[in-house]
């Protein structure tokens, strides 16, 4: 039963994930197709660059409660699992299902984004605090740098740092840990070409004239 209800879970969590929020959030406000724009990628950046601040804010709106979704539900159905002392894992690998699946979504031939709003959406999900706080640092780091990859890199190495210490304090399962280090290895991993091109001094600005 727990297994059936633990897979059940992380399926779940991966088609949420893959749902393609920025593609459908580009064709509705400006009618184009996010992936023949930019870097091609369809989270939340992509989207402003295709279609401005509604498509920013849709697409992040849809993103962040892909992640948040996956969590609640793999905690809700591990409610009724005979066995105690399972659902803090099943909620981290519901978590990086989720961030799986935007990055390599099922419904776009596997391709997708680098899975940070989705991550912060997880993290909301099991520490509301820690989200804020590495949205903040992270939308720090954006801002000053003007880079979107530099703000998702912040994020991607500062919440393993915050969660380890939310575990060392009890305040947050070491079950969650694993999610921190998992899901910034796939933003890293995501963000290649973006690293290279910022070692090069070739990274993309924002830019911020709609």
């Amino acid at each position: 039963m727990t297994i059936l209800l633990a897979v059940a879970a992380i399926v779940v969590a991966y088609l949420l994930g893959s749902l393609p929020m920025g593609v459908l959030a580009a064709r509705l406000v400006r009618g184009v197709e996010i992936r023949q724009v930019g870097s091609g990628r369809t989270g939340a950046t992509n989207a402003y660059r295709a279609a401005g601040p509604w498509g920013l804010a849709l697409t992040s709106a849809g993103d962040l409660l892909k992640g948040v979704i996956a969590v609640w539900l793999a905690r809700f159905l591990m409610m009724f699992s005979p066995s105690d002392g399972w659902s803090s894992w099943v909620q981290t690998l519901s978590g990086i299902a989720a961030v799986c699946g935007h990055n390599w979504s099922v419904f776009l031939k596997f391709k997708g984004g680098a899975g940070t709003v989705t991550t912060i959406g997880v993290l909301a999900a099991m520490n509301p605090y820690i989200a804020i706080g590495v949205t903040v640092v992270g939308m720090l780091a954006l801002a000053v740098a003007r880079m979107a990859s530099i703000g998702s890199i912040t994020v991607a190495l500062l919440m393993s740092v915050a969660l380890a210490v939310a575990a060392a304090l009890r305040v947050t399962p070491w079950a969650y840990l694993a999610f921190g280090i998992s899901a910034g290895v796939l933003t890293i991993l995501a963000l290649r070409p973006n690293i290279k091109r910022i070692l090069t001094r070739q990274e993309r600005q924002l830019k911020t004239n709609y």
